[in-house]
This record gives structure tokens, C-alpha cells and sequence, in this order.
């Protein structure tokens, strides 16, 4: 009788401790790392990176990507591109919208897609090409790769 006792008050004892530990609150959308958003891979060999305030720079093989956390309304971020000749798009069901201009050869996209309400991923994205749709299109690509890696946040 003792032993089950033991048992039964072990199994209580485990089943509190269980109930009462707290789990680690997420992390805060501003204190996501943004140079753990994308990775050697997502285009081409990552050659190197820079943090700052907000934001990393990546350097990959044919392209230089600027990738910003942002705390703004979509809807605003987006028409600033909209009425420059960007349009919109679906990554992954989130809204993004992009804007690419060619100059000499190279080609530079500007995009935001939307992570949640309020909270964006902005790129920027360089690349010596004469084709600015191939270009959004792998801007479109690294957005999907960094909404792939975001955390959930509270």
C-alpha cells in the first residue's frame, strides 16, 4: 500500500510540475535576428552578411539583398510602390507587393510582403540583369524563404 502511495503521490507530484511550468513566451517581432531569415541556398552561395539596425544585408552569388523588419500598415507600405508602377502579388497567402526598375543593366526590386498586421518584411533586391520580371520573381522567392523562417512572435 505504501509503494502505490508513493507512486500516486510521484505521478501527482510530476503531473503539477507539468502544469505549472511555464513555457517561453515568444519572441517580440523586434527582437527577430532579420540575418536568420534567409540562408545559403536561397540564391545561390550566401558570400556574407551585415546587420544593422533592423535589417541585414546579404550577399549571394549574382545579387545583393537588403531584408527589413518593419512595423507599418501593409496598405501604406504598399501604395508607396503601387503608385511607382509596383503591383501586387500572393506569397504563400500573404499580400506582397514589388516594384523592379532596370538602369544600365541592373536590375533593382523593391518589395513588402506582410508577416502579420502591422508587421512586414521589406527587400530590396540588386542583381546585374536585363530582365526585371525574373528578377521579381526571385524576390518574390526570398520573401517566401523568410516568411518560412519567421518565428512566431507575440
Amino acid at each position: 500500500m505504501g509503494v502505490v502511495i508513493r507512486y500516486l503521490g510521484l505521478v501527482a507530484l510530476v503531473a503539477l510540475t507539468a502544469c505549472t511550468a511555464q513555457q517561453p513566451a515568444p519572441p517580440k517581432f523586434a527582437d527577430i535576428d532579420p540575418c536568420t531569415l534567409l540562408a545559403s541556398g536561397d540564391a545561390g552561395t550566401l558570400t556574407g552578411t551585415s546587420k544593422g539596425e533592423r535589417a541585414c544585408d546579404f550577399a549571394f552569388d549574382s545579387l545583393k539583398v537588403r531584408l527589413t523588419l518593419r512595423t507599418e500598415k501593409f496598405a501604406d507600405a504598399s501604395q508607396r510602390l503601387q503608385s511607382d508602377g509596383g503591383y501586387g502579388a500572393v506569397v504563400n497567402d500573404h499580400p506582397m507587393t514589388r516594384r523592379c526598375t532596370d538602369a544600365s543593366g541592373t536590375v533593382t526590386c523593391e518589395g513588402v510582403v506582410e508577416a502579420r498586421d502591422g508587421q512586414l518584411i521589406g527587400l530590396t533586391v540588386v542583381q546585374r540583369s536585363n530582365d526585371p520580371n525574373v528578377v521579381g520573381q526571385t524576390t518574390q522567392g526570398l520573401a517566401a524563404k523568410a516568411l518560412e523562417r519567421l518565428p512566431v512572435t507575440s
